[in-house]
């Protein structure tokens, strides 16, 4: 068996872009993943990770504020068990500006379709994709997805209405998975706010967790943000109506 495991990052209230982003490996490999992770956590008396608390230096993570060796050596370990465990990765964003603009004309909300729910079956799709090229059956993948974000029960209804199955969600401390699509989703969101919002124009300017995660991976990277032309794009091939139209249908 395989399984999926997916974390977002940003809000559609305050942010730039909603992100979701994971990793994808075998269930063998994860279990493998988890007691490397854990490892590492423990060395550097660490109980939970969490990129947020980490990039800022609070909480359990104060002790980095700085030393910067001990923090680079830290986050590279994590890296390190990320590339050598797992098979795949993807991440989506959907930038909030593109997508209200697109809203105002496009009933997203005919089919299920917010942020959170575009980027999160987007995953999927990029997973199934791999799963072909693998020979892997889809029967064979699981999808677990971090609980607590706004939108799960959209998320939730759009998968089972697509693929006919319903995922997973779960608590960072009841899945170490989960902690590295944290890292991912975190910094996929701050690599879209470096591009389109800092005018970052290549990929030697971004974070250094992102860019080592695109060289330790060593694969066509996967990841992808829905900008206004996409979500126009994505709208026309899924048939979702102009807001005009419905208007003269009610007026009809």
């Amino acid at each position: 068996m395989f399984t999926a495991y997916f974390d977002d990052s940003g809000s559609p209230d305050d942010t730039l872009a909603v992100v979701v982003a994971g990793f994808v490996a075998s269930d063998e490999q994860w279990a493998e993943f988890e007691r490397n992770w854990n490892d590492s956590l423990k060395q550097f008396g660490i109980s939970l990770f969490h990129m947020k608390d980490f990039a800022h230096s609070v909480g359990e993570f104060s002790k980095f504020k700085g030393n910067k060796e001990d923090r680079e050596w830290f986050l590279r370990q994590l890296l390190a068990h990320i590339n050598v465990r797992v098979r795949h990765s993807c991440g989506h964003a959907v930038l909030m500006d593109d997508f209200r603009k697109v809203n105002s004309l496009l009933a997203f909300e005919v089919f299920g379709i917010t942020p959170y729910s575009l980027c999160g079956r987007t995953c999927l799709a990029s997973v199934s994709n791999w799963a072909k090229r693998w020979g892997i059956a889809e029967d064979q993948i699981r999808y677990v997805f971090e609980d607590g974000s706004k939108g799960k029960g959209t998320l939730e209804q759009r998968i089972l209405r697509d693929k006919g199955i319903t995922p997973v969600f779960k608590k960072k401390r009841e899945s170490v998975p989960l902690q590295a699509a944290d890292l991912f989703a975190y910094e996929m969101l701050a690599g879209n706010r470096d591009i389109f919002k800092k005018g970052v124009d290549s990929f030697d300017g971004l974070r250094y967790p992102i860019r080592q995660l695109s060289v330790l991976l060593r694969q066509p990277l996967d990841w992808g943000t829905y900008a206004q032309k996409d979500l126009e794009a994505f709208c026309e091939n899924a048939g979702v109506p102009r807001r005009d139209s419905l208007a003269a249908k009610v007026c009809g």
